[in-house]
C-alpha cells in the first residue's frame, strides 16, 4: 500500500499535537526551462497535495509569476525561470520530534534509559517468569510453532560501565541502523539484512532565501533538494547514497559538499561557493531492503520503498524488528505495531487511535495562533526579546513556561550564550532538568542542533554550557575541560 495519503493528512494536526519540533513553513517550487515537470503540471500536483493534505483555503497553494517569485526570495536566477508556486507543509527537527515521543512514553510509565547498549540475548524455550516487565510477569509460546524465546538481555551502561539484566515479555527491536546488530545476538541468526542503510547530507550555509523553503530538482539524477530556513542560516539536503560502514561513524564526504551546492547553485543568481558552507552533518535510513525486480536488480537508493515493515526472525517468537519507515508516519507505524503483538500477549486494546493525543510540547488549537500568543505572553512574564519568546515556543511548544520559570529566580539564566543567536543558559539547564542531557554533546548536538554550526562560531558557548553541566551534575574541574574537547573532536 502506498503511504503518501497517508502521510498528507497529518500535515494539518501534526503542528496541533506536538507542537515543539514542528512548526508550518511556506515552500516557494521554482520551475525551470527543462524541469521534468512543467508549471501545469505542479499546479495539478499541488491541487492534490492541498485536498489530501486538509488544508484550509489560506494555506493551499498559489502560482507566481517571475517578478513575484524573485521578490520574495531575491536571490532566486531569473534566467530560464517559467514560473513559481508557494505551497504550505511541515518542516520537523526530527531530533526534537524523537525527543518528545521518548519524553511522551516516560510520562505514560515507560522506563526511558539512554547510553545504554545490550551486549546480549538470553534466548531459551523454557516458560519465562518473574522479570521487570512492564506487561506483566509470566509468559510462555508467544512464537509460532513453540520458536525459541528471548527470556533477557544484558546491557552495559555506557557511561557507568555497570551491566544489568532486562526481562520482558516480547521485544521489539527498533534501533534503526542497528536492527541486523541486534538481530545477529539472536542463537540461529542466518546473516541475512532486514535493512538497507543510505547516507543522507546536509549542509549549513548563510541564509539564502530568508523566511521560504525552496524545494527544486536535480535534473543530473532524478532527486530534488530542500533549502529550509534554520537558526538564522539555510539547512540544505540531502544526499542519498548507500552506505556499509559503522553506524556511530558515518560523516558527510566532501563529494557530498559538492553535490549539494552544485545542486542550489542551479536555481541561484550568486553562486554558493564552498568557503560559505557553515557546517555539515550526517545521518542513516534504515530503509526495508527490497528484493531485486527480475532482470533490473536492486532499487537505486531513492528508489528504494520508505515504507515501513515489520520482521520476525523463526529462530526468536517473542522478538520482532521494525524495519524501513518515516518520521510522518510513526503513529501509524506505532499503531500497526501494537496491534500485531497485543493479542499474542492478551492485551485488549484501547480507543481507536493516537491521532488526537497530544505530545509533551503539543497544544489544541491552530499551532501559529498559539505561538503568537505565548510568544507574547513570554515577553510579558519574563522580559525576553519578543524573537528570543517565538524561538523558543517553535522549539519546545507549550513546554516554554519550563525553560523560562527559572529565570525568575536566577537571571544568570536569562543569558544569551556566547557565540549563538539567541540560545538562552536556561534552555541547558532544562536539558539537563526534563530531556535527560548528561553531555555537551547532547544538549548541543542532539537538543539545540547549534553545535553542527562551525566550531569557531561556537567556541565561547562551549565552556559556558560546560559551566552549567558542571554546576548541575557535580563535575569535577578536569570533567568539564574533558567535555569541551570531546564536543571539539566529535564535530571535527
Amino acid at each position: 500500500m502506498n503511504r503518501e495519503p497517508e502521510v498528507l493528512s497529518k500535515t494539518k494536526f501534526d503542528l496541533a499535537v506536538i507542537g515543539g519540533g514542528v512548526n508550518g513553513s511556506a515552500i516557494l517550487l521554482p520551475i525551470y526551462a527543462g524541469d521534468p515537470d512543467s508549471p501545469l503540471k505542479i499546479r495539478l500536483g499541488l491541487t492534490l497535495y492541498d485536498l489530501f493534505g486538509g488544508l484550509g483555503k489560506k494555506d493551499r497553494h498559489r502560482m507566481l509569476s517571475v517578478s513575484d517569485a524573485v521578490r520574495r526570495v531575491p536571490r532566486l536566477k531569473r534566467e530560464g525561470l517559467r514560473k513559481a508556486a508557494v505551497y504550505y507543509d511541515s518542516l520537523t527537527d526530527d531530533a526534537r520530534l524523537t525527543l518528545e515521543y521518548a519524553l511522551d512514553a516516560a510520562a505514560r510509565g515507560a522506563v526511558v534509559v539512554n547510553y545504554t547498549e545490550v551486549r546480549a540475548l538470553d534466548v531459551s524455550t523454557s516458560q519465562v517468569t518473574g522479570g521487570a516487565s512492564a506487561l506483566g510477569p509470566g509468559a510462555q509460546g508467544y512464537g509460532p510453532g513453540g520458536a525459541p524465546e528471548v527470556v533477557r538481555a544484558e546491557a552495559v551502561d555506557k557511561l557507568s560501565g555497570k551491566s544489568q539484566e532486562i526481562s520482558a515479555r516480547f521485544w521489539v527491536n527498533a534501533t534503526g541502523p542497528w536492527v541486523d546488530h541486534l538481530r545477529a545476538l539472536l542463537p540461529g541468526y542466518d546473516g541475512s539484512k532486514t535493512v538497507r542503510l543510505t547516507k543522507g547530507t546536509h549542509i549549513i550555509l548563510p541564509s539564502l532565501s530568508g523566511p521560504y523553503a525552496i524545494l527544486a530538482p536535480i535534473p543530473s539524477d532524478g532527486r530534488v533538494f530542500v533549502l529550509m530556513p534554520w537558526h538564522r542560516c539555510s539547512l540544505l539536503g540531502t544526499t542519498d547514497t548507500d552506505y556499509d560502514g559503522d553506524p556511530a561513524t558515518v560523516r558527510p564526504e566532501p563529494a557530498d559538499v559538492e553535490y549539494l551546492i552544485a545542486a542550489v547553485n542551479r536555481v541561484l543568481a550568486r553562486p554558493v561557493e564552498a568557503g560559505e558552507v557553515v557546517g555539515a552533518f550526517a545521518g542513516l535510513r534504515a530503509l526495508a531492503v527490497e528484493p531485486g525486480r527480475p532482470g533490473e536488480g536492486s532499487p537505486s537508493p531513492s528508489e528504494n520503498t520508505r515504507e515501513y515493515r515489520f520482521h520476525e526472525d523463526p529462530w526468536a517468537g517473542n522478538f520482532i524488528s521494525v524495519c524501513g519507515g518515516k518520521i510522518t508516519t510513526a503513529r501509524s507505524l506505532g499503531e500497526s505495531l501494537v496491534a500485531r503483538i497485543a493479542p499474542r500477549l492478551g492485551i485488549a486494546l484501547r480507543g481507536p487511535s493516537s491521532r488526537h493525543e497530544v505530545l509533551p510540547g503539543g497544544q489544541t488549537g491552530p499551532f501559529e495562533v498559539y505561538v503568537d500568543y505565548a510568544s507574547w505572553e513570554a515577553v510579558r512574564m519574563f522580559k525576553v526579546p519578543i524573537e528570543i519568546a517565538e524561538r523558543i515556543v517553535r522549539t519546545y511548544g507549550s513546554r516554554w513556561r519550563e525553560i523560562l520559570e527559572p529565570v525568575r529566580d536566577d537571571a544568570s539564566l536569562a543569558e544569551v550564550l556566547p557565540g549563538t543567536p539567541s540560545l538562552l543558559a536556561a534552555e541547558v539547564e532544562f536539558a539537563i532538568r526534563s530531556e535527560m542531557a548528561v553531555s555537551v554533546e547532547d544538549f548541543l548536538l542532539r537538543r539545540s542542533g547549534l553545535g553542527w554550526l562551525s566550531r569557531w562560531k561556537l567556541r565561547g558557548a562551549v565552556p559556558r554550557v560546560a559551566e552549567i553541566f558542571a554546576s548541575r551534575l557535580g563535575w569535577s574541574a578536569e570533567r568539564r575541560i574533558a567535555e569541551a574537547d570531546s564536543f571539539a573532536r566529535s564535530t571535527a
